[in-house]
């Protein structure tokens, strides 16, 4: 997964969008490609997806960003993307992208199936899609189409060395190798089956030039497919079930120290206090307007009067909820950050007076802030009071405000272990998967020698005409009907779930968490 880095560090609120680039002919892009999220309350700023340790947007690939905004954006309703149409292969053909909340849980699905081309399709670079309704995911076609498409990547084990899925932790070097004792142990199943009595009068079902296919070699073939395939899907089952083992990240450091020889001026702080002004007024619920550009300290002391007025308008809420939460949280982290560019400011290049107008300002308002934020995140945190008396109510109230004040981390705490989705097997059962892999294809090697030395040219070609009608039968039967009924059931008993659980999320949402702690300064953001 990739954190985005153009995300605001401030910002609090998470959403995973999940881009599926499709599987046509030259449907990976070049371009840079930004998105943008527009909700029922609210909009997020315009994102640059993009990774530098790694290419994004390949053919058949799924690529996954963690974008951050200052609050939440409601029912998102519309998805806009947009790329320059840059580099050698810019067209690009998008198959699907899915937005989740990773607060509300919530999943939102956009079927796009369409080129994003200036030569393909209807030749635009810019389109924007609307959330798919709940009939339309839910539908059979859809559900069916998915399934079956990532079904033949990833669970037919013979397809998927191919074109594996690129988040999957069933590797191409483990498929290769289940392969591989698949083969083996079909050889030496066939090769027994071939020690006992042959029966004269099995009929002739079909004849290749001079070889002679009877019923016995196809039952023999079947019979061989069938009592290999649980002993090799026990292996594959548990390199498919083991839980991917997450190495953590090295995180730079930066400290108060290396902050204060950062050079700071008032062009720096003008243009950040601009972009959380633009941030923050992206959500009507806000009523605050859209900036202009700040260009000298007058203007600095405008726009902290504007954030002023809108400290207010949160303390007029009688009533709490997330966007409340979380828009208190970024504003508190925010004039953090720019209190301690203020105290920095070596330079000052502007009038005594309106440095201490500006000075003294933020300090009133990271205090009243910081009164706001504690206050929403008490009336959010108890919606339990509504039901009991007025009286427990205020004791309540007065309980978790003290709670809160002697905290030294006044915010929702997290678990660190969310329960995840399906059953998984610790990192360390990789090691039982290739004993057991190893040991089966040792003893199919073992067996397929001991009956091939004693066998002569008859059962000899016998055995490779079985050998082959059972491959026949587990590639291009078995395999597939396993794929489709799975995708028939998914679609008629199952709904759609995209919800990710995954360690590697919780390691993703403490480097922002950390991200937004070195940049206001405090521990308690």
């Amino acid at each position: 997964m990739t954190l985005l880095e153009d995300n605001h560090p401030c910002s609090q609120y998470n959403y995973l969008i999940s881009v599926q680039t499709g599987h046509r002919k030259n449907a990976g892009t070049t371009a840079n490609v930004t998105v943008a999220l527009i909700g029922s309350e609210g909009q997020s700023d315009t994102h640059h997806l993009t990774d530098p340790d790694k290419p994004v947007f390949e053919r058949g690939a799924l690529d996954m960003f963690l974008m951050a905004t200052p609050f939440p954006l409601g029912e998102v309703q519309n998805l806009k993307l947009q790329h320059d149409n840059s580099g050698g292969r810019p067209s690009w053909y998008i198959n699907k992208v899915t937005v989740q909340d990773l607060q509300t849980r919530q999943v939102w699905y956009f079927l796009c199936d369409c080129w994003v081309s200036s030569e393909r399709g209807d030749g635009m670079t810019k389109k924007t899609f609307n959330a798919a309704k709940n009939c339309e995911v839910a539908c059979f076609r859809n559900i069916f189409q998915n399934r079956t498409s990532t079904g033949f990547r990833d669970e037919h084990i013979w397809v998927s060395i191919v074109d594996p899925p690129s988040r999957s932790p069933f590797t191409r070097v483990q498929r290769v190798s289940c392969c591989m004792s698949l083969l083996l142990c079909t050889m030496a199943i066939n090769i027994a089956f071939w020690n006992i009595p042959e029966n004269e009068d099995s009929p002739v079902v079909f004849t290749v030039g001079s070889l002679q296919i009877t019923w016995q070699d196809i039952m023999v073939g079947a019979e061989s497919g069938l009592l290999m395939f649980p002993i090799n899907i026990l292996i594959i089952t548990i390199f498919r079930s083991i839980r991917p083992r997450v190495v953590s990240k090295s995180h730079r450091n930066i400290s108060e120290e290396t902050l204060k020889q950062q050079l700071v001026t008032m062009p720096t702080i003008l243009k950040e206090t601009e972009k959380v002004l633009f941030l923050v007024s992206r959500s009507q619920r806000n009523k605050m307007e859209t900036t202009h550009i700040l260009e000298s300290a007058t203007d600095l002391c405008t726009a902290l009067n504007k954030i002023h007025e809108l400290i207010h308008v949160m303390q007029g809420e009688a009533e709490s909820d997330l966007h409340w939460v979380y828009c208190s949280k970024f504003l508190l982290a925010a004039l953090c950050h720019l209190l301690m560019c203020l105290e920095m400011f070596a330079e000052k290049k502007f009038l005594i007076s309106e440095y201490k107008q500006a000075l003294d300002l933020t300090n009133l308002l990271v205090r009243k802030t910081d009164m706001v934020f504690r206050s929403h995140l008490a009336y959010w945190l108890a919606p339990l009071a509504k039901r009991i008396s007025m009286r427990c109510r205020i004791i309540c109230y007065l309980c978790l405000i003290i709670l809160l004040l002697y905290s030294p981390f006044p915010v929702v705490k997290k678990k660190k272990k969310r329960t995840t989705m399906g059953c998984w097997l610790p990192w360390w059962c990789v090691f039982l998967g290739w004993f057991l892999l190893l040991s089966l294809s040792a003893v199919s090697t073992f067996f397929t020698l001991l009956y091939g030395f004693d066998y002569g040219r008859g059962k000899s070609i016998k055995w490779i005409m079985s050998l082959g009608l059972s491959l026949f039968q587990s590639i291009f039967i078995l395999q597939p009907l396993k794929v489709i009924g799975v995708a028939v059931f998914f679609a008629l008993l199952l709904k759609p779930v995209a919800v990710e659980e995954t360690e590697e999320i919780e390691q993703i949402l403490s480097e922002q968490e950390d991200k937004c702690r070195r940049y206001s300064g405090r521990d308690s953001l």
